[in-house]
């Protein structure tokens, strides 16, 4: 067991935990991947928020699941592992031209030093 001779020469050191962030801005028409992980699992968590000014809904979703914000409002949510986040103001019911709002993910990823 590391450390419980007194040697911690051959112990693996902690994860450390990186956090990103990043924002933007939504103006209707978009329909498009706004952030896509370079890798398969190199982010082991994500927290990924959009605000509607509206005037109509904005879709967006997270490694295929989709949401709904209703105008006026937001929504936020985590995902595990995520690898793709896609907004879209148009071609879904309850979309108005010139719906207009906000996103912003917060992005965790462990690192062995």
């Amino acid at each position: 067991m590391c450390g419980s001779q007194g040697n911690d020469c051959c112990c693996c050191p902690d994860a450390v935990i990186f956090t990103e962030e990043i924002c933007g801005n939504i103006k209707d028409p978009i329909n498009q991947v706004v952030w896509t992980a370079p890798t398969v699992n190199d982010y082991i968590q994500g927290t990924f928020e959009v605000f509607n000014a509206g005037p109509g809904t904005i879709d967006f979703s997270v490694n295929g699941t989709v949401f709904t914000v209703p105008a006026g409002s937001s929504k936020a949510v985590s995902f595990n592992n995520p690898i793709r986040f896609i907004v879209q103001t148009f071609g879904q019911p309850g979309a108005v031209a010139g719906t207009t709002g906000k996103w912003c993910i917060t992005l965790y990823k462990r690192v062995f030093a």
